[in-house]
Formats: C-alpha cells, structure tokens, sequence
C-alpha cells in the first residue's frame, strides 16, 4: 500500500477525523487519493459504516480505485497516532516542493513577487519544523498546583533587586521582555548590566548575548570595564593607556570572566540561526539556568535576502517566533528594541508604548514592555547620566518607574530610587 493510499486507508474508516485536522487534497499527488479527500471534505457525513462512504464516493468517481484497492482499504485500522504523523509528513512534503519551487523561480527571475512568495512558502515550512506544542489538561495543572502549595519553587533569574521586584521575583520562563530605548541612550550597556546582575547572583547561569550592533571583541571590553571600573576607552590600546595597577586589576577580572558560561554572538543577524543556538543551548541548560538576550529587534531578518517587501510583517513574524519560542522551551528571553524618532520631538519624551519602532506586534507579543530614557533632556554630555526605567506592561508583576545613574565610561548602571505607579 502506497503512503497517500495509507493516509485513504484511515479516512475510509475513521472519516469524521476530517473535521478536526488540516488536510488539503493538494498535498496528494495521486489522482484518486486527491480525489477522495476532496469528497470527503465536500461531503462529511456521517457514514453508518465505511461501506456507505465507498458507495456515496464510487457513484462520484466510479473508476477511481481498483478492487484490490478497495480490498486493501477494506481491512479496519486504528493506528490514528501514525495517521497523524503520515498527514504531517505528506504536508510537509508539499510545502518543501512549493518552497524549492519559490526559490527555482527567485533565482531565474528576482522580481519582488517571486521573492514574497518564497518568504512566504519559507514561513510555511519554518513553522512545520516547530515541534508541537501538547496542551495540557486542568488535572495537569492541578496536579502542578498541589505540588506548588506543598513545595517551595524556585525565584526567577535575578539581576537588579529593585527590577527583580517589579518582575514579581524576577525573570522567569515563558516571559518575553522587551526594552525600548533611542539611539545613544545606554541599551547596550544596560544588557550587560542585567547579564553581569544574573551571572552575580547565578554563577551557574547559561546566557546567550546576540549583538547584531556592536561586536563580541567591543561587548568583551565593555565587560572588563564593568568588572574593573577602568574606562572602556583605555581598552582601544591597553598596554599604553592602561597603568600597572589597573592590568592587575584587567587580569584579575579576566579570570574571573574565564567562568562565566557567556557567549557573546556577533555574526548571527538572521532569526533562524538565532533561534537554532537558544534552542540548542536551552535544551542542555538545567531548568531555570538559561537567558537569552538580543540586542536588537530591528537588525534582526527572517533571511538573507536584502530586499524586504514589509518590514512591519518581518518584525511581526520575527516577535511571534520569539514569544512561541519562550513559551516553547520555557525561558526568559530578554529583547531589545529602538523606540520612534518622533519621541525626541515631543516636549514630554516619557516613552509609551506606541513609540514602538515599526510594529504593535511589540507591545502585543511581549509580557513585559519598559523603556529606558533620560530623566532629563540636558544630561546627553555629562559624564554621569539619570536615566529611568519605566515599565507600561507586566503581566509578570505590576508597574513602575525605577531610576538609574548611568557611568558610561565604566558601564555601570547603579540603582538610585523606585517610584510606583
């Protein structure tokens, strides 16, 4: 029995399992199996028995089965398990044809409407390669709730106290955490400072940096300075700007910084290679031991390609994948993102959330939204700076404006007060 007809085989005698499953007669590329599934999706039933279908069916196409056919779909089966995974293999074979297809196309003629449906189809088949997800039943998590009330559980990832309590205990998993801030403003410094903050409290901790601005060598140095307080400019050429007491104290960091599991990525600008090494990295991570962070949003691509037909549906897809992958492999997941030139040109720069370069999806697929500004418009030169961090969303916790004092040389973000809403 050929696959397509053991996919048939099923349908004849369980043909109400096609009102609760995806199937396209598309898929199918023999004539007769196409056929049927075609019939079947027309004319549902019910059927008191499988004989009843073959009748209804052979009076539509009376030549469509042989009858050694029809004897092998005559023999019961009940193997749904293996239905299932034949229907999603056969789909996934279609769409793989359809994606070769798209690209054949691209490549003999790069039109911008042969590049949109290649984007297209290559969505379609990266989101068959996303592992199923089961839906648990209210036992499973009644069952999880009596173990809860019994057993203490585990803090979130902790960085700042004064964030950590915003965070209703910090950062847990499922959680998609998304900082805005404008050009210039410190976002790249204040990751390192949450990572530096986690790796504090949670020597063990796995983290990814994506970088996609700055590179690993420039993060590596910004690190130093934080751990040792010597400015980050005397890293540009440290055996003459650095003096004898301060490479002891670069060596000593340097050892200290040799333990930490930090990797810092620099060359992975495209959203599935980003997400093979978090879901690589978090599935050999213990439970509550790993943090992604990515710096930023807008640099992110689906792929190479460098033309973009709607930058503001890549960026949609682009927060999707990431909130399903958090949700997914259940890990915090912290992202970083540039707010709106329009900002800078009101007289109150409070960020809100619609100052969310590019796309609601933003607001919409994250749990949690903050921005990072300056507490005044004055300050761009000083060598210290007051910069707030203000939260418009937590599904994790509640709202609140905390206040930072910022060293840029040194890359030290130092908590000063916490203002609740």
């Amino acid at each position: 029995m050929s696959f397509e007809l053991k996919i048939v085989h099923y349908l004849v005698h369980h043909p109400q399992i096609a009102k609760t499953v995806t199937i396209d007669p598309a898929w199918f590329g023999v004539r007769s199996c196409r056929e049927f599934v075609q019939f079947l999706l027309a004319h549902p039933g019910p059927y008191p028995n499988w004989v009843a279908l073959q009748r209804r069916f052979q009076a539509a196409y009376p030549t469509a089965f042989a009858d050694n056919e029809w004897h092998q779909l005559s023999q019961p089966v009940n193997d749904e398990k293996l239905f299932t995974e034949s229907l999603q293999t056969l789909q996934f074979w279609y769409v793989q044809g359809n994606a070769q297809a798209a690209a054949q196309a691209y490549f003999a003629l790069p039109s911008a409407e042969n590049l949109a449906q290649l984007q297209q189809v290559s969505a379609q088949l990266s989101a068959l390669n996303q592992p199923q997800l089961p839906t648990l039943s209210l036992a499973t998590h009644g069952k999880a709730m009596l173990q809860a009330l019994e057993k203490p559980q585990p803090s979130g990832i902790r960085t700042f106290n004064v964030v950590d309590q915003v965070l209703g205990g910090g950062l847990r998993g499922g959680v998609l955490w998304t900082i805005g801030a404008r050009p210039g403003v410190g976002k790249s410094a204040f990751a390192l400072n949450l990572i530096q903050q986690a790796l504090a409290h949670q020597p063990e901790l796995q983290v990814d940096l994506f970088s996609l601005e700055m590179t690993a060598t420039e993060n590596y140095q910004r690190t130093l300075a934080y751990q040792t307080g010597v400015a980050a400019d005397k890293f540009h050429n440290p055996a003459h700007q650095l003096n004898a007491s301060e490479k002891q104290q670069v060596k000593a960091a340097i050892a200290a910084i040799d333990q930490q599991h930090l990797q810092l990525h620099d060359k992975l600008l495209v959203l599935p290679q980003i997400i093979k090494v978090i879901r690589d990295h978090a599935l050999h991570a213990k439970v509550g031991h790993y943090l992604a962070v990515i710096d930023y949003l807008q640099i992110i691509s689906l792929d190479r390609v460098a033309a973009r037909t709607d930058r503001r549906q890549e960026i949609e897809t682009i927060t999707r994948e990431l909130k399903l992958l958090t949700n997914e492999l259940q890990i915090p997941l912290i992202l970083f993102s540039q707010l709106n030139r329009e900002l800078e040109k009101r007289l109150d720069r409070t960020p809100q959330l619609a100052d969310l370069r590019e796309s609601g999806s933003i607001e919409q697929d994250s749990n949690v939204v903050s921005f990072l500004y300056p507490a005044s418009n004055t300050q761009n030169h000083q060598i210290n700076r007051h910069l707030n961090l203000i939260f418009r969303k937590n599904r994790s916790g509640r709202l609140a404006e905390l206040a930072f004092l910022f060293k840029p040389r040194q890359m030290r973000f130092t908590p000063q007060i916490v203002t609740q809403d």
